[in-house]
């Protein structure tokens, strides 16, 4: 067995064996430290010279370190190693190259390949040792043990869990979400192996790790197929949720500018490998009459309807809306799922909000009537919205997401009282958590409830994680507000103090925020004038 991708004073082979493994010699720690392994972090103790800079990611427990130079060497090595059909050693290259650059999906996949090769060519299953203390060693131990047996889907499992953790942990450091979700459908493909029976353990696994980082589509396939395994009343409700959660996302996400085109663009292309048709000069008709096409073969699978309904989506034409929207409404009807309805009434909003971004168009070149039927056009919307969230609040009454923006419309309407319930349950949520308070604390100061709206503005700015981002700025300049309104009707000069304290960390933030100047000099002439 040849070993040629390594420094020699790092590794010792086993020529009987026909493994490698690291010589961990004061020579081979030298070899490894080039690379960032093998070091001990100096620390802050007794003897130590301060936080190494270059350790290996975990050294400290603390995530990653990124170097696109330590991992491309790795890589390199291990692709030699492959290339001389010694993929065990390739293995671990790939490791040590994913520690220093884990969210590569290019190198996942790479690695993928190499563990079939490896398996073809009498790799045996073994289960890795630790690598080291951080959620992203832990990941990359789940994924060398994955490695050495490919197509084991309780691994598979672990390397989306452990995946979820990091990307939780990381946060914007690195995209390992982007690795759970691509491990989560081979899963969901080599689960549904003809030859082999599902193992419905690793759907729920699947499931619990996809809605952590709101990968709602994958959690719904491993539901729906985990309750054709085995009907479930918990699960169904939860089918439910997750569905209710989808859709809020989805809404969410083609309110933004340009997202939903992204989005559309990039499934259309997705569709069209699947219906079998050139994606480089893909029609819009041509997919329509594809997806059309299979769908009238089995009208009772649900795959099929929604590739249709997509489809006709996509076009942004009316008629096609109108006939999807039709589908969608039968398909309620016939099955009972409001999942179906939530859908249509998603195509009606995207079509209100493509005629008013029209009008607003005019609205902006001086047609006066335009303006007109804009504001008109904005009312019909919000009272089209209320019905809708309503309703799904109302079908989905766990659905603490649901909630907020049934508030957000509530508050929009001036329906404060019953906006406040909902931004009350609302706080339990995580991710909406200061904004409900923000919008809770608006609410307070619509009912002229001033303290209440002074310590639930404080809860959410305690609760926020960055006070830099859009909400924190909103809290900051609403808590500012409310502090300089009753500090004037009091005459209370410790009042007066937190407005300027917080009017004066957001000038230093962002000095064009709203009218923050003109805040600045009268919260201070107040403060002057009542110290």
């Amino acid at each position: 067995m040849q070993v040629n991708a390594w420094p020699p004073c790092c590794v010792a082979t086993d020529q009987a064996a026909g493994v490698v493994r690291f010589n961990l010699s004061r020579e081979s720690r030298c070899g490894l430290a080039l690379f960032g392994l093998g070091k001990k972090s100096s620390g802050s103790g007794k003897g130590g010279g301060g936080k190494n800079t270059d350790a290996g990611p975990g050294d400290d427990g603390e995530g990653f370190k990124r170097s696109l130079r330590k991992a491309n060497t790795f890589f390199d090595y291990g692709d030699t190693a492959a290339d001389s059909k010694n993929f065990d050693y390739a293995v671990e290259c790939y490791i040590g190259g994913l520690r220093h650059n884990p969210d590569s999906l290019d190198r996942h996949e790479k690695l993928h390949d190499i563990a079939k090769r490896r398996s073809v060519n009498g790799g045996k299953p073994m289960k890795a040792k630790s690598i080291g203390p951080s959620k992203v060693d832990k990941m990359l131990r789940a994924i060398k043990s994955w490695a050495c047996d490919w197509n084991n889907v309780n691994h598979m499992a672990d390397v989306i869990e452990a995946a979820c953790e990091a990307d939780l942990r990381e946060g914007e450091e690195a995209n390992l979400g982007q690795i759970a979700y691509w491990v989560a459908g081979l899963a969901l493909q080599y689960n549904a192996n003809p030859n082999a029976k599902p193992n419905r353990r690793v759907y729920l696994r699947i499931i619990d790790a996809m809605e952590k980082i709101e990968a709602y589509d994958l959690a719904l396939q491993a539901a729906q197929r985990a309750l054709m395994l085995r009907e479930e009343d918990a699960l169904r409700d939860r089918i439910k949720d997750l569905t209710a959660q989808r859709y809020t996302k989805e809404s969410a996400a083609n309110s933004e500018e340009g997202g939903s085109r992204k989005n559309l663009k990039n499934a259309e292309a997705q569709d069209a490998i699947q219906a079998g048709l050139d994606t480089s000069g893909t029609k819009t008709d041509q997919l329509i009459a594809a997806m059309r096409e299979q769908y009238e073969e089995n009208p009772e699978e649900i795959d099929r309807l929604q590739k249709l309904v997509d489809a006709l989506a996509r076009s942004e034409q009316h008629e096609h809306e109108q006939e999807a929207v039709k589908l969608l409404l039968t398909a309620h009807e016939q099955t009972g799922q409001y999942r179906y309805k939530v859908k249509a009434g998603d195509l009606k909003l995207k079509q209100i909000n493509r005629a008013l971004r029209a009008l607003n168009e005019k609205a902006k070149a001086g047609d006066e009537a335009a303006k007109a039927k804009l504001q008109e056009g904005l009312k019909k919307r919000l009272a089209f919205e209320l019905k809708e969230y309503t309703e799904r609040a109302q079908n989905y009454p766990t659905d603490l997401k649901l909630k907020f923006e049934l508030g957000k419309r509530q508050f929009q309407a001036g329906q404060f009282d019953d906006a406040i319930g909902n931004f009350q349950e609302a706080t339990r949520e995580p991710k909406n958590r200061s904004a409900a308070h923000m919008y809770l604390g608006r609410c307070f100061v619509k009912k002229e409830w001033m303290d209440e709206a002074m310590s639930t503005l404080e809860k959410g700015l305690e609760l926020h994680a960055d006070p830099d981002n859009v909400v924190g700025k909103e809290l900051r300049y609403d808590l500012m507000t409310v502090k300089l309104t009753v500090a004037k009707e009091k005459q209370d000069a410790e009042l007066a103090k937190g407005a300027q304290e917080l009017a004066s960390d957001l000038l230093q933030t962002d000095i064009n925020y709203k009218d923050i100047r003109q805040k600045m000099d009268e919260v201070k002439a107040l403060a002057g004038e009542l110290k």
